[in-house]
């Protein structure tokens, strides 16, 4: 009887197959997954959008979750060794902590900012029910870095798209062969967007119905083709971003800013990632072949004015390679005229 009774206690915790609204789920190491989304039966979403305000959402009056880093930091454990008194001593442990703020667009078009309650999220798929934690912050383990902390970035649901025949990129006037499929980007979060191709056509039908939120970059035989705005960002704007890529801690130790753009005090940066220095293989011997590991990234600040600095929210490839024996990575073309071609697709 006690098995029975644990095993219709946890399939009362595991939602029904079937009863979510369609949409994807974008992590922040890349990688996606799509189908029902839905919470646990009876619960809701609760958004803190002060220290003592929290708004209670259903599912259903959600459009879009956007997930954004407002802080991280790695910290060092301590232990109390004597019961009852406050002294501390260090375990020798060091943890990431990465803190969370969400953005909720609404159905109706209003947006809701704030800190969520820790909320379990299901995917169902042919694969299963898969669990998608929603918190405000999130721990790791010692010895565990930064990005090791994996967070849902975005949650979109498809029926804004459906409604309005979402976005199409066609680059038949633009006279580039592309070696494979565009990587499209929306703005802010920087997630990858589903795309289909055209039948017979050098476009693609884009799950988004905001086309002016919109990057793309395409390989061709000439280099990365980049859809990125004409306007450059201020020098002191500019002066930030570099500082940030200077002390950017990373596999990459060559780091080149190829264009900024602002939008309001958001900063969005192109930059070729390098790595020149010496490098080893799996067996720990030296990599002698001229190897040079590349990444052509965007990158999305939030820019201080008064302190004059910029702080990362958001980092997405869009080409990655190696180039061999000390020959150069692709160019990357820059092409505002590109934006051209992303454009509202009416519904047929």
């Amino acid at each position: 009887m006690k098995r029975v009774l644990v095993f219709c206690a946890l399939l009362a915790c595991v939602p029904l197959h079937g009863d979510g609204r369609p949409g994807t789920v974008v992590f922040s190491d890349g990688h996606t997954i799509t189908g029902g989304l839905l919470l646990s039966p009876g619960k809701d979403l609760r958004i803190y959008t002060s220290d003592t305000v929290a708004v209670t959402l259903s599912l259903d009056q959600v459009k879009e979750m956007r997930i954004k880093v407002e802080k991280e930091e790695m910290r060092k454990g301590f232990y109390f060794p004597n019961p009852g008194q406050a002294t501390q001593a260090e375990t020798g442990d060091v943890y990431p902590v990465r803190y969370l703020s969400a953005e909720i667009v609404l159905e109706d078009g209003k947006t809701l900012a704030g800190h969520l309650l820790t909320t379990m999220l299901y995917c169902e798929n042919d694969d299963g029910t898969q669990k998608v934690p929603l918190m405000a912050k999130i721990t790791g383990e010692d010895k565990q870095k930064i990005d090791d902390l994996v967070y849902a970035q975005d949650i979109r649901f498809d029926s804004s798209v459906a409604a309005t025949g979402g976005t199409e990129i066609d680059l038949t006037q633009a006279g580039i062969s592309p070696k494979s499929k565009p990587v499209i980007l929306a703005k802010p979060t920087l997630v990858a967007l589903p795309a289909t191709q055209i039948e017979g056509k050098q476009a693609w039908n884009v799950a988004s119905d905001h086309p002016e939120s919109v990057l793309f970059a395409v390989e061709a035989a000439d280099g990365i083709h980049v859809a990125w705005p004409s306007t450059e960002a201020a020098p002191e704007v500019r002066k930030a971003v570099q500082e940030a890529l200077v002390n950017m801690h990373d596999f990459y130790d060559s780091r080149t800013l190829l264009a900024s753009t602002v939008e309001e005090s958001d900063v969005y940066s192109l930059a070729m990632l390098k790595r020149v220095g010496s490098m080893v293989n799996g067996d720990g011997t030296p990599v002698t072949n001229g190897m040079i590991p590349w990444d052509v990234v965007v990158l999305h600040f939030d820019y201080d004015a008064e302190a004059g600095k910029v702080t990362l929210l958001n980092r997405t490839t869009l080409a990655v390679g190696r180039a061999y024996n000390n020959s150069p990575p692709p160019a990357v073309l820059k092409q505002p005229e590109l934006l051209r071609d992303i454009r509202a697709r009416t519904k047929p």
